[in-house]
């Protein structure tokens, strides 16, 4: 397949794996290379991903959703750091359920705010930065 910045892509899968200790629970195995314009191997070393659950998209939708792992990953990050996600100390598990869903809906709220709000961060303590 072609993607729009990294040009031409790879997609193999290999279907029917498993686990040696968990033979019931079934694995896709792809792996993903770039390709130079002739069609063949670049330097890039291939990416390796699983596909454990029911049905899989297609491959070129499961590529275009790792593509997005990115944003995901930034996005865990700021909840954490900025957002303080795992600081409470929260005792039951659906309070960290109802804690967990409240996380996107801050996230929308300061994206949708963000026009009318002014970044003030805190001053750095002295003798650091």
């Amino acid at each position: 397949m072609d993607d729009p910045k990294l040009q031409r892509v790879r997609v193999s899968l290999w279907k029917n794996l498993h686990f040696r200790k968990a033979a019931a629970r079934p694995m896709l195995l792809l792996r993903v290379e770039r390709l130079n314009a002739q069609g063949n191997l670049r330097v890039f070393k291939p990416l390796w991903l699983a596909w454990v659950g029911e049905q899989m998209p297609t491959l070129e939708e499961v590529w275009r959703l790792y593509l997005r792992r990115f944003t995901v990953d930034h996005w865990y990050r700021f909840l954490k750091q900025r957002l303080h996600w795992t600081v409470p100390k929260l005792s039951t598990p659906k309070q960290c359920e109802r804690w967990s869903d409240l996380m996107p809906l801050m996230t929308w709220e300061l994206w949708l705010a963000r026009d009318i709000v002014t970044d003030n961060p805190l001053p750095s303590p002295k003798g650091r930065g």
